[in-house]
């Protein structure tokens, strides 16, 4: 009776270490890609939640009072002196839009008569209404952008607005202060009525 010799066979073929490798490396690069993900998404959350809180503070001022003689010169800036220099801001008050605002109509005919005297007419309009609204709801819509880094494909600005009282944007007008001196200074300069010699 012939012997069969049994070969037992032990650890892996080339091919099979080929095969757990190359598994092994898809497997990090997704982990990796996973993590970087989140780590982007971690970053952008924290940065998007200091921007809302820095443009709610400037807002804050701008309602309180404090921006008046600022806002006719100062429209944009940075935080660093908050701590928090890598975010800008930008101030777009009424109808103003922000700086890099794309064009509403840009294919628009620049050599028209007709166009020209159509977009007079709306602006006229535009004028007129909002002398309306500003006699009847004496508020301005007080814009604000702020930029941060850029995380991958995720946005990188934060853009709140809100309804001011007209006087604690601009101050009062000067009419109206000199209105209430005049008032003042008649009323002390009035005579007093009754109690008189008799």
């Amino acid at each position: 009776m012939m012997r069969r010799h049994l070969h037992v066979r032990s650890g892996f073929t080339l091919a099979e270490a080929a095969v757990t490798i190359a598994l092994v490396a898809i497997t990090l690069t997704v982990l990796l890609q996973s993590l970087e993900g989140s780590k982007f998404m971690a970053g952008h959350t924290r940065d998007q939640k200091i921007a809302r809180e820095l443009a709610l503070k400037v807002l804050s001022e701008i309602e309180a009072g404090l921006w008046q003689e600022d806002l006719d010169f100062t429209r944009s800036g940075n935080f660093s002196e908050e701590g928090h220099p890598q975010f800008w801001w930008e101030l777009a008050v009424g109808d103003e839009s922000f700086s890099d605002a794309p064009d509403p109509d840009p294919n628009r005919p620049f050599d028209n008569w007709a166009y020209r005297e159509e977009q007079r007419r709306l602006r006229e309009q535009d004028q007129a209404t909002d002398e309306e609204e500003e006699a009847s709801e004496p508020f301005e819509k007080v814009r604000i952008r702020v930029t941060f880094t850029k995380y991958g494909d995720l946005p990188n600005e934060l853009t709140l607005e809100r309804w001011i009282p007209w006087e604690q944007v601009y101050g009062k007008d000067e009419d109206d202060e000199e209105g209430d001196a005049t008032s003042a200074d008649t009323s002390e300069n009035a005579p007093s009525q009754g109690g008189g010699d008799g």
